[in-house]
């Protein structure tokens, strides 16, 4: 992890500062691995729990029987204990979230302080959020293999399908909901149905983060032990991070767009060389 003196490098003149937030990502890219590393070091922190029981999951599915009367309560009981600590990682993102925040507003701080401040003041309203996400993620999960090996009809093709695209909505919702964080001054429920209607309205982009976020791993998953292992150890070493600059830089060029352009003129473009 990063020292307590590991503090965000920003741009001391606005002629140094980036025109566009894809001139921004690039440089974040180029110039700033080493936050992209340290804030995937931080999801991982929080995401320990979540991880060992995704791990000992699989691991027992793999040694048993494939029989619907083993597989499923398998995939029940531990998709359930994985929605609850769900809670706890998306305390950590939404944490990395506040200090990549601040990267794209050329502000500087302390990166670790950062975090416990954001664990701190948004710490509830994040792990509720990672509940919601859990338990997408958990009816998805479930449902779907109980509709494979318990249900005969077609239709049940139809209900796997409903149920990833919820949980696609709620995971990628999430997103916008954590770059949202501290930006506007909403109650809980109304930041969740505005940060869902971004998700739909937006669903090409969500779609495509899916893939290459949750898409990658379950591919790699259904691919060997091994496979999931590697991808899933080279996306919490770095990808993570990376995904939060993504995720951030995206949502606010959308918040630009559809909500500060009239209502918060004044922090349209922030972080970004102005004309």
């Amino acid at each position: 992890m990063a020292r307590i003196t590991r503090a965000l490098k920003v741009s001391a003149k606005d002629a140094e500062l980036p025109r566009t937030r894809a001139e921004l990502f690039g440089r974040i890219i180029r110039e700033d691995f080493y936050l992209t590393v340290d804030l995937s070091l931080a999801e991982l922190l929080f995401s320990l729990p979540l991880i060992a029981v995704l791990f000992a999951g699989y691991a027992i599915i793999a040694s048993v029987e494939i029989k619907p009367q083993t597989v499923f309560p398998i995939v029940f009981w531990f998709a359930l204990a994985a929605a609850v600590l769900c809670g706890i990682k998306y305390v950590g993102r939404n944490a990395c979230f506040s200090v990549m925040k601040k990267r794209a507003h050329n502000e500087g701080c302390f990166i670790i302080p950062e975090i416990l401040r954001s664990v701190k003041s948004s710490g509830g309203k994040s792990f509720l959020l990672g509940l919601i996400v859990g338990f997408s993620a958990f009816f998805a999960a479930a449902g779907s293999v109980y509709m494979i090996f318990f249900s005969e009809t077609f239709f049940k093709w139809v209900a796997i399908g409903a149920l990833a695209v919820l949980f696609l909505l709620f995971y990628c919702a999430a997103e916008y909901f954590m770059a949202s964080e501290n930006f506007y001054d909403l109650k809980f429920f109304v930041q969740l149905k505005n940060s869902m209607l971004f998700a739909v309205a937006k669903f090409p982009a969500s779609l495509l983060f899916f893939a290459l976020t949750v898409g990658m791993k379950f591919a790699a998953a259904l691919f060997s032990f091994w496979a999931w292992i590697i991808v899933s150890l080279v996306f919490s070493l770095t990808l993570s991070g990376l995904s939060v600059a993504a995720a951030t830089l995206y949502a606010h060029a959308a918040f630009d767009k559809y909500i500060n352009e009239k209502n918060h003129p004044d922090i349209v473009g922030k972080g970004l060389l102005k004309d």
